[in-house]
């Protein structure tokens, strides 16, 4: 069974709020709201405003980087030129291993 929640855009004078409709939104998605919603006791309506604007407005706070950086630290530039110069005869290929 599908969910239904209103939000219609409708143009309205500057400086109102415009709503929008949002029909079929499946029941997973729904419940996924209504339990955010429960979670940080707020209305659905703020919970779905916040899910939309998290969504399109860009990010102000520095995207989490999802790598092991935080663990493993950084090269400095003269590390790393070190390293490239120290490794770059392993990239030479030579050819009477080919034959």
């Amino acid at each position: 069974m599908m969910s239904y929640f209103a939000i219609i855009v409708k143009p309205e004078s500057e400086g109102t709020m415009k709503t929008i409709t949002v029909r079929n939104i499946p029941d997973d998605v729904a419940l996924m709201l209504k339990g955010m919603a429960e979670t940080s006791a707020a209305s659905i309506n703020s919970t779905v405003l916040k899910v939309l604007a998290d969504g399109v407005l860009p990010r102000k706070t520095k995207r989490r980087k999802n790598d092991f950086s935080r663990y493993c630290g950084g090269w400095s530039q003269k590390e790393f030129d070190d390293f490239e110069a120290a490794v770059a005869d392993c990239g030479r290929i030579d050819p009477e291993n080919w034959k």
